[in-house]
């Protein structure tokens, strides 16, 4: 069974959301991942990589926040006496320092741990919320709709691009040097050439509208109208 954990981007709040990688844990029945505030102590020892524990840098988690359980084939999550509080679907579990029962979590619900200190405006006093995705897993591979549609940006482009991950003649972004493959974010500039858009990105709000090619150096502006292009 997995779980994906994303950043919940709550549009009618005014301060940013707290940013964090995208989370996959993979577990089977009866194993529990505990979720908390990141230490430098290793409190995992030799669990698998995939069921270890969820940790957050912010210091409105507590160290022992809540915890992730699988039971039934079901994911459950349940606060573990934590002071500022965990919020399925933005219902508070259970009162500070007491612990909760066990809730039911679904694809789509919303996860909140902590509440905002001092506005939110400090990055380290910010509440994290957070998307759950449920045994998505398989989204995640490349399929038959993906290998088809970089196929037809191989068309598109003329770039030499791979049909699953493990291809060795796979092009390369020129950025990170890791292969272009199925799955991925990418951009595709006026000129043909691909990048990650994870590496790219800072290129491109660098001097928006305006974008200028790492490899071949020509400029495009990416406010273009499309029919003029």
């Amino acid at each position: 069974f997995s779980i994906r954990l994303t950043p919940f981007l709550d549009h009618s709040s005014t301060a940013p959301a707290l940013y964090f990688e995208p989370v996959v844990r993979r577990a089977p029945n009866g194993v529990v991942i505990k979720v908390g505030r990141y230490s430098d102590k290793d409190e995992d020892g030799q669990r698998p990589k995939d069921q270890a524990s969820i940790v957050f840098r912010s210091k409105v988690v507590s160290r022992a926040h809540a915890e992730l359980l699988i039971t039934n084939n079901k994911w459950y999550i349940r606060d573990v006496k934590s002071s500022s509080g965990t919020f399925l679907n933005h219902v508070r579990l259970s009162p500070a320092n007491m612990a909760s029962a066990s809730f039911a979590i679904r694809d789509g619900d919303v996860l909140q741990l902590g509440m905002d200190f001092r506005g939110g405006e400090e990055q380290y006093y910010k509440s994290v919320k957070v998307r759950i995705e449920i045994n998505r897993s398989w989204q995640r591979r490349a399929n038959k709709f993906n290998v088809s549609a970089m196929s037809k940006l191989k068309d598109l482009t003329g770039v030499g691009f791979p049909t699953n991950k493990s291809n060795d003649n796979s092009q390369e972004c020129s950025i990170c040097l890791v292969p272009i493959a199925p799955c991925q974010a990418l951009f595709i500039a006026p000129c043909s050439h691909v990048w990650h858009y994870k590496c790219c990105r800072l290129l491109i709000i660098k001097a928006y509208p305006q974008f200028e090619c790492p490899n071949c150096r020509a400029i495009c502006d990416l406010e273009e109208d499309i029919e003029d292009s």
